[in-house]
Order: C-alpha cells, then structure tokens, then sequence
C-alpha cells in the first residue's frame, strides 16, 4: 500500500501480535471504523494526527486481515481411507476399456427432427458388453469405476451386471459417496459375505448383519446348499419380523425341493397372511406335497368329464364356498373387483394342483388331447387360464406345449390362451431352441405385429431360423409401404438380439427403396436408415466381442464388415 497516500507510514519494531490480543485489536479497529476515528480512535494508532487517522486505521485493517488469513491453523486432516481391497480378476484388454468408456459416455447423438439416424444407440449395446466382460472374468479399469456406478446409479437395470464387473473395488468406493449407497444394499452387499463353507462367519452375519445383508446371505447358502439354507432360516425364524418373513421365505425357491416341505407346511400357520400365500405357492410347486395332494382333491371335485355329452367334453362345477381349510392352504376368499368368487376360487384351485393329476382324471388322455376337449357352459377360458398358471409354476414343458398350440393357429383362437404375455411365459418353460422354433413359426405366420413379447423370451442370440423370420417380417413391412416406428420395438430388439452374421444378409435392405404410388410419402427413406443402424449395431457388437474375447479385428470380414 502506498502510505503517502493514506497518511500514515509502516512503524519499524512493531512487536508481534498474536492470540487474544490480535482478536482484541481486530474488534477494536472494527469498532472505530463503526463510530468514526473522531469518536473512538483505536489504541493501536495513539499519537498519530487526526487527520491521519481515517487512513491509517485501513492500513491497520489491512495488516490485520494479511496476518488473521495467514495465521489460521488447518483442521486436523481426516483419517485416510482403508486401502481398495484387491481385485485378482484379470484386466480388460486396451480396446475392451476405451470401449468401455465410449459406453458409458452415453448414446450416439441425436438426428435432425427427432430420427434416430444410423448411428448405434451405445446406451442399449451396454448391458450385452456387461454381460459378456462379467462372463469373461474381466474386472473394470479403475478409472472407469465412478462412471460405472454412475451409470448403474441412473438406470436400475444396469446394476446387477455394472456392480459384478466393479466388483471389491466398486464396493470401497461406494461407501465414500453416499450416491453410490445403493450399491452397498440387497444383493450388492454379496460382495462381503463370507463363504458358505464359513460357518462362523455365516452365523455371526446372520445374528448380526442388516436386513439387505442376511437376505443375500441366505440366498448365497442356499444356492451352494439349499438344506444348510433353510436350517440358517429356522434357527431364527419365531422372531423374524413378518416383512422379512415373507423375503427370507422367497429365498427358499432357489433349490426348491420335497425336503422344505414340512417347513412350508408349518408356515401355513403363520401369523401373516401373505406368508401363509408364499408358503402355499411354494407348496404348490411340489407335485408330491401334502398340500398339492389337497389342492388335487378339491379340483378333482370341480372339473371332470361331463358323463351326459355326447361326445367328450368337460364339465365344470365351481366351488360354492372358501372354508377355513382352503383359506388355510393359500386360497384367497375375498375376489379382486369385477370377478365373481365362484370363478375365483376355482381358479385358485386349478392353479395350485398339480397338473399330474389331471390324466388319470380325463380317462389317461394326454395333456395335449385334455386341452383340446371343449368345456361345457363356458368356463374354458377360466380353465385353460388356470392351467397356463399352474404350468409356469410347476415348469411343466409338456403341459406349456399344449397350452401354446400351434404357432400357426390364430392368436385368439389357440388352445390354451390368447393372452400375449401368458405365451410368453409358456415360452419360457420350454428349451431354447425349441422356444426360437415355435417363435420363428408364430412370425412367418402372423408377422410382426403381435411378435414382440414372444421375441423377447427367446434366448440371445436369436438362432437363424428366428432370425432369418424377423428378417424376412421386416422385409414384407418395408414392401407393404408402412412406416418403420410402427416396428420400432421389434427393430430395436433385433439390434440387440440377432445374431451380427447377419448384417451381410441385411446389407440389400440399406439402400434407398423404389416407393410405389400407394406407399406412405418418405417411408423408404426412414426404412433405409433404420436397416442401416441396425447393420451398424450388428457390425459394432462383433467388433466388441473380438475386443474382449482377443479375437482378430479381422474377425468382423466374416459378418460383413
């Protein structure tokens, strides 16, 4: 500061403020530029001029502010974090990780007037690479952990592949950001449980551990030891609260077997009624159970042969009351609005026996030959829904094959149900390849249109009679002239799904079609494009796979490139 300015000069052999006395000083000069030096001169400026005082208290001010900033004394420093735990999985190759950050920096940008343009989404190739590093035993760059955890933070799907690849270390770094603190509930918690074979530890976690933490223990010992699993669950199973009564039980559905029958059949007892409901689901699912042998009793008294048609038939008498027994074995007497309690509780019955029952019932007819028999009075509908039910929770594939029919039937007139989402879980009782066949069928049959739900049960990659259906559906959609965004759930199934040899196939698709006069105005442009991104995405995921596999680059000639 230029004191020739402000009236005053620097004072040699000033000693040495500090402590209590600099805080008094500081207050006192604050007071005095408060009042005006006139009326309160500060001490520290006695015997300089009054007319000197208004600048030397700021030069007095600004020594002041330069020693209180200078003299703070830091905080004392946090105690460092526990080192990252090792992670012994074997790094990503050089290409595999920048892969990796290109896709979690988000999806390819956005086309002119809201078109998707050609370019692959990178957001949706995400969980496939996942899916595939997981399987290869990879683990995640250091440096891409946060963006993991972001990602698996934004989209709740990503989680349970994003948390497996960040593995110990995505786990440490969690715990020090509180928005990464879903990574550390439910099965996230998985990553610091002991091992089964640990029972020390298994027992101590389970006495002591949080909620999240216990239900991913037990379902870690019962998949190793599904007997150990529910001994770990009976030892504490009085005090659990009913909440977690109903987790812990659903637990038992891994390893499922005639050995937790006794347990089931106590927790019919219980106190909660969507405990006794599990329990008796689960009952249910054991053809041999006590309480499948009741349910087949019960249902046995409501449908049968209808002994006065002339030809075969079924006849159906729906019960007339829910009494306390079949209460007690899981059926539910109160119906959900606008069904009648008849029908609802026959569907419940059917449903919960066991579908072994029912040939020796119908005169040792199969199941195919018992669901094409017609049912009397107009029950088949709540019959053939009831053994679509029972199929899927018994995973009976016999019973699922007959109740799918013929691909080539139309949907509303199947055998078993028109419902789009019951085939598709029929679908998933059956084996892979036949599941793509009886796909593949329903496709060049029906088209598209109704396709998607069955598409989406299929294994991935589709096979090539799945895939080549699809393929040859989009065809005939582009030539009947009808705009691709009608099919876009199918279009973007299939850039996930089909298999990337594919892209040669669909090379012809991607140019510029000549549009007829009664073809929609600009829907082979936008067919153009669509085919174009999808053989982009399938040439992008071949591309993706040499690079985490170590195959040659040179591999993606083979799929078109």
């Amino acid at each position: 500061m230029d004191t020739t300015t402000t009236g005053s000069a620097p004072r040699a052999g000033r000693p040495e403020v500090t402590g209590d006395d600099a805080a008094r000083a500081w207050e006192e000069l604050v007071t005095s530029a408060l009042l005006g030096t006139d009326r309160r001169p500060p001490t520290a400026l006695a015997g300089t001029a009054a007319g000197s005082l208004p600048g030397a208290l700021l030069d007095e001010a600004a020594l002041h502010t330069v020693r209180r900033r200078a003299g703070l004394r830091p905080g004392a420093a946090a105690a460092p974090p526990e080192p990252a735990p090792r992670d012994s999985r074997r790094a990503l190759p050089v290409a595999a990780g920048i892969r990796l950050e290109q896709l979690l920096a988000g999806r390819a940008a956005p086309s002119p007037a809201g078109r998707r343009g050609a370019a692959p989404d990178l957001a949706e190739l995400l969980p496939q690479w996942l899916a595939l590093a997981n399987d290869l035993g990879y683990k995640a760059p250091p440096a891409a952990l946060p963006a993991l955890l972001d990602a698996a933070r934004a989209r709740t799907d990503l989680r349970p592949q994003a948390l497996r690849l960040a593995g110990p270390r995505g786990l440490w770094l969690a715990r020090l950001n509180p928005e990464w603190r879903f990574a550390l509930r439910g099965t996230a918690a998985g990553g610091g449980l002991p091992s089964p074979e640990d029972t020390e530890g298994v027992r101590a976690l389970w006495d002591e551990g949080l909620f999240a933490e216990r239900v991913a223990l037990l379902s870690a010992v019962r998949k190793d030891d599904p007997a150990a699993g529910l001994a770990l669950l009976a030892s504490t199973w009085p005090a659990e609260r009913a909440e977690d009564r109903l987790m812990f039980l659903d637990s038992l559905r891994t390893g499922l077997s005639d050995a937790d029958e006794e347990f089931l059949e106590a927790a019919l007892a219980d106190r909660s009624r969507n405990v006794r409901a599990t329990a008796a689901e689960l009952l249910s699912a054991l053809p041999a159970s006590a309480l499948a042998g009741r349910m087949a009793g019960r249902a046995a008294t409501c449908v049968g042969l209808d002994r006065t048609a002339v030809s075969p038939a079924i006849a159906v008498e729906a019960p007339h009351e829910c009494d306390a027994a079949m209460q007690r074995d899981g059926l539910v007497a109160t119906p959900p609005a606008g069904r009648g309690e008849r029908s609802w509780w026959l569907g419940q019955l059917v449903e919960a026996a066991p579908l072994s029952c029912w040939p020796a019932r119908f005169g040792g007819r199969t199941p195919e030959e018992i669901v094409a028999l017609p049912v009397a009075d107009d029950w088949q509908a709540e019959l053939h829904a009831a053994w679509c039910r029972a199929a899927v929770r018994q995973r009976d594939a016999a019973w699922s094959r007959a109740l799918l029919g013929s691909p080539a039937a139309p949907p509303a007139t199947g055998p078993g149900t028109a419902s789009l989402a019951e085939r598709g879980r029929l679908l998933s009782m059956l084996a892979p390849e036949e599941r793509a066949l009886w796909v593949a069928s329903f496709v060049a049959a029906h088209g598209l249109s109704e396709a998607f739900q069955l598409l989406g049960v299929c294994a991935v990659p589709w096979s090539e009679p799945l895939g080549a259906a699809v393929i040859d559906a989009l065809d005939i959609a582009r030539d009947a002239g009808s705009y691709p965004w009608s099919f876009s759930g199918v279009m973007g199934l299939a850039e996930r799904c089909l298999d990337p040899a594919a892209a040669r196939q669909l090379e012809s698709l991607t140019a510029l079609p000549d549009e007829a006069e009664d073809v929609a105005p600009g829907a082979g442009g936008y067919w153009s494009e669509a085919f174009q991104r999808l053989v982009s995405t399938l040439r992008l995921r071949a591309v993706m796979r040499a690079e985490l596999t170590g195959e040659h680059v040179g591999v993606v000639a083979a799929y078109g490139g």
